[in-house]
């Protein structure tokens, strides 16, 4: 039996899988995602559209998205929620990503619950569900 060895817990994400089907749900949510940039210490940004989501990863589509480098940080509006993915597989103009840890069924609910994808996170304070409500009030609980 042959091992792999992982440099780090993101590349074992890519080769772990699901105990169950994740159920993706439909959204329509504009974000940014932050990629490091090799032996320079910074990030390239790129505006990407969060089509489905998951507990457990989600897919994107952007005009560049075979730019995103193999783990990134997933941000949704003004830095208040970071998510931070691994690529797991490109598809007809979609990028497939898996969360380095699931994200609560509650949270993805009120995510998929936002009918307007410009809408702020700033706009839905004290507007939005207990679970977004949660997630903004605890900035950078994720990286």
């Amino acid at each position: 039996m042959e091992t792999q060895v992982h440099r780090n817990y993101l590349s074992r994400l890519a080769f772990t899988g699901d105990a169950a089907e994740a159920r993706y749900q439909t959204v329509n949510l504009l974000a940014r995602a932050l990629c490091p940039i090799k032996g320079v210490r910074s990030f390239a940004t790129f505006q990407v559209r969060i089509v489905s989501i998951s507990e457990t990863g989600a897919v994107l589509q952007a005009r560049n998205i075979t730019s995103l480098t193999d783990h990134f940080y997933l941000c949704l509006g003004q830095f208040e929620i970071v998510l931070t993915c691994t690529r797991m597989k490109r598809q007809e103009g979609s990028l497939f990503v898996r969360f380095s840890k699931p994200e609560e069924s509650s949270f993805i609910r009120a995510l998929a619950m936002v009918d307007f994808p410009l809408t702020t996170l700033q706009r839905l304070r004290g507007h939005s569900s207990r679970g977004i409500q949660r997630r903004i009030t605890q900035p950078g609980m994720n990286i």
